[in-house]
């Protein structure tokens, strides 16, 4: 399923996640949407972009001692970061944005004159790279993340990617979830997982969770429920063969 296109497809399934047994019986019929990760976000215009560091600001109380980044990710293995350069270009200007070796950059939140004022350009043939937004939480060990991240990296992808979202998609957003799919159980927002990772377990002040990671390597939490705070720890736990080579 193509991220592009933020969850073409309606599915009758399970909540990705339900507080209690009576809570699954209940809603085990309701009609959802998957968000699938599967192949990434295409790149956008600067100004689409932009919507994403707008959303980022707005909800930041949900990481407030957090930053935005976005992930570059090849999507071949024979692909790789090494000499890839990224640049915002205008008419009368260049600005050169920063790629570390883990892909990740920043954008400037630029007043623009109009829409189309900037391009966001790669040295890199078109479709060669996708993006995820990231946001962490400072001072958490790598393996740790908290619930309100991953709530905010919705929001902030959301902004970017909804105004081209197919029609069927927007329809069923707009009607069973407030036009909002980070904040509703009728969607079901997948994540990639980092790499080597068996489970996420997801611990709360009332329960806690374990989702295995999925043969596509994406894992789903339950963003829209609010019972669960956004300070509740995720924890990525490496599968035991990983485990044992780095012992070895």
């Amino acid at each position: 399923m193509n991220i592009t296109n933020f969850g073409i497809c309606l599915l009758l399934s399970l909540p990705i996640l339900t507080a209690s047994a009576q809570d699954e019986n209940r809603d085990s019929s309701t009609s959802r949407v998957e968000v699938s990760s599967q192949k990434g976000l295409e790149l956008k215009s600067y100004s689409q972009m932009q919507k994403g560091l707008k959303a980022y600001a707005e909800y930041n109380k949900l990481a407030p001692n957090s930053e935005l980044f976005f992930i570059l990710i090849p999507r071949s293995k024979k692909l790789s970061l090494e000499g890839v350069t990224m640049r915002l270009a205008s008419d009368e200007t260049s600005i050169n944005i920063p790629i570390d070796a883990d892909g990740k950059f920043q954008l400037p939140d630029i007043a623009l004159k109009h829409e189309d004022e900037y391009d966001l350009i790669l040295n890199k043939p078109k479709g060669q790279f996708y993006f995820k937004p990231y946001v962490k939480s400072a001072n958490l060990s790598d393996d740790v993340k908290r619930l309100g991240d991953l709530r905010l990296e919705c929001q902030v992808r959301w902004a970017v990617e909804k105004q081209d979202v197919s029609i069927v998609f927007s329809a069923h957003v707009n009607l069973f979830a407030s036009g909002n799919p980070c904040t509703s159980r009728a969607v079901n927002v997948m994540y990639f997982a980092p790499s080597n990772i068996s489970k996420v377990i997801l611990n709360s002040s009332a329960s806690t969770l374990e989702k295995k990671i999925g043969s596509k390597g994406q894992y789903s939490l339950p963003i829209w429920d609010t019972r669960i705070i956004d300070d509740a720890l995720i924890n990525y736990e490496q599968s035991m063969l990983t485990t044992s080579k780095q012992e070895n």
